[in-house]
Order: C-alpha cells, then structure tokens, then sequence
C-alpha cells in the first residue's frame, strides 16, 4: 500500500539560507514481519491482526472498514438533514465535489427540506428517537450483512503514450478480491480526468481504494398460484440489484465517495427528494426492527448519489 507524505520544509545553516525539500510520494512502511504465532498486523492505525496471506486473503477484513462506515454514516445523516444538502459532496471525491458545489437549488432547497422534515417527524413518532447514528448503532447497523467491504489500491504505474497512467488493477488486496473492486469500477481511471474541467479524479498508482458491496435485498415472500408470475411493485425493485459503492482514501485521512460523473447537482437534489418520498410514503411498512429500518434508509440515500432505485 502507498500513501502521500506532506510537504517537509527544513532549515539549514548554511550561506544560501533555507532549504526546500519537496513532496514526494512514499510508499507505506513496510509491514512487520509475522511473530511465533504467524501473524501479522497489516495497518498501525486499526487493532486488525491477520495471519500471513500476502495482502490478498478474501475471508480478511478490510482495514479500513470502520471508516469507510463512518463515511457512509455521515452521508446518510447529512441527507437526511434540513438544510446539509450543500454538506454532503463534503465526502465525495475531489473532482465530484468540485463539480457538485457549485449547484444552488432554484426554490433554496424548500422541497427537499419539506421532506426531510416529515421524515424525521415520522421516524421519531415510529422509533422514538432521532435519525442519528451513534459509534455503537454504526457498528451493529452497517455491519458486514448490510455491505461486504473490500480494500486495495491502484496499481503500480505503467507507460502509455510516453505518460504514467494507473495500471487500473488493484493490488494489494484485503477482505476481498480484485473482481470485487472492479464491480464498481473505483480501480478504472476516469475518462474525464486529464479534460478541461474533469476534476482531480485522484486515481493515480498507490492510491488506497474500497467497495462497499451492498447485497440485494430479498423479496418478500408472496402466495403464488401455479404458473402465476409474482407480482412486484416498483419499490420492491429498487433493491434487486446488489449495489457497489466505490471510495478513495484522500488526505488527510478520509474516504471519500466516488459517484458517477453523469450526477449533478440538480439530479442528487431530485434523487435525495425521490428516495425520501419514496421511504416515508411507505412508513406503514417500517419495520418494528429499527437497525433494519436504518438500513433501509442509508440503502435509499445512496441509490439517490448512483441515480439507481425507482
């Protein structure tokens, strides 16, 4: 794995004065090597301790996976609260929130605040208690049944018209495999990136890359006659299809999401209202298990950033 070390500045005494030592891109320390048991811990920064499997054990779990949760907590929080809309490219990535901030709702964000407000009325007369997660219900909510996480990174650089490009294969891979990160494409460098306009894509070689696999959702079981097709409505469809949720670990320390470059402003705007009309309409059918309903909430929050659902 590979990270970005900041740009050092140190003073020298010598006659020309100051000297600049500049940015450089470092790999990462390389990891321990195994103790008596055979193990090793493969990232300083989370208490994980796995056994040898040269970074590409798909049973391991990702290193990073609690963050990338904390990113998807925050996302769907921020979403479903009045006045944040102008937040939530906050967690997209660079070249997504560049293109996203500059959107200024036409009515001033008065109808998709309307709905949020109703929403959360709704949801606290059924759970008594605000839409919000804590560290605990984050963890007992976005667990490995709601999204399957997988990590690894860009790989190393090679030359293409005599211009270093991402190799757009993964390497390094932890708690999954490379066919898992290339389900939502997070690994392929974006067509627009080196366009005037396209936005710092941050796909270059060494950078840390997750997905969230989201699974389909089951669908409710119904009596069906002999040769009688099950009827299915348009929101049961909604979550048919397994979603992947692509990230790139930015600096400082964050992960951020990467959506489809075909999303603007004022389709995350109509999305976010669509999906929110979409969960409050069908409030009779909130489940008395409030983790589960939490889930189906941060589902539809981010079907409305992938333009997916109906």
């Amino acid at each position: 794995m590979r990270r970005y070390t900041s740009w050092l500045t140190a003073s020298a005494l010598t006659i020309g004065g100051l000297c600049f030592i500049p940015g450089t891109r470092a790999a990462d320390p390389v990891a321990p090597a195994p103790d008596a048991t055979g193990t090793v811990r493969t990232d300083t920064r989370t208490t994980e301790v796995r056994t040898v499997d040269r970074g590409n054990n798909p049973a391991a779990a990702a290193p990073d996976a609690d963050d990338i949760r904390k990113t998807i907590a925050w996302v769907a929080e921020t979403a479903v609260t009045k006045g944040d809309f102008d937040k939530l490219n906050n967690r997209f990535v660079k070249a997504d929130e560049e293109r996203i901030e500059k959107f200024k709702p036409a009515d001033g964000g008065a109808k998709l605040d309307g709905r949020i407000d109703q929403f959360n009325k709704d949801w606290k007369a059924k759970y008594n208690e605000d839409f919000n997660f804590s560290r605990s219900s984050r963890n007992d909510v976005l667990n490995d049944q709601f999204a399957r996480i997988v990590q690894g990174e860009i790989g190393e650089a090679r030359t293409a018209g005599n211009k270093e490009v991402p190799s757009a294969e993964p390497q390094n891979v932890k708690g999954g495999t490379p066919q898992d990160l290339k389900k939502s494409g997070v690994n392929q460098p974006d067509a627009n990136s080196n366009k005037t306009g396209g936005g710092d894509t941050n796909r270059d070689p060494g950078r840390n890359i997750a997905t969230a696999i989201i699974p389909a959702a089951a669908m409710a079981s119904a009596k069906i006659q002999p040769g009688q097709a099950p009827a299915v409505t348009g929101k049961m469809e909604a979550h048919q299809k397994e979603l992947a949720i692509p990230f790139i670990h930015e600096l400082p320390d964050t992960w951020k999401i990467d959506v489809p470059d075909n999303i603007d402003g004022q389709k995350l705007y109509d999305n976010l209202v669509k999906h929110l009309t979409m969960v409050d309409e069908d409030r009779a059918n909130w489940p008395a298990d409030k983790n589960e309903a939490y889930r189906t909430v941060t589902r539809h929050m981010l079907e409305a950033l992938f333009d997916t659902g109906s």
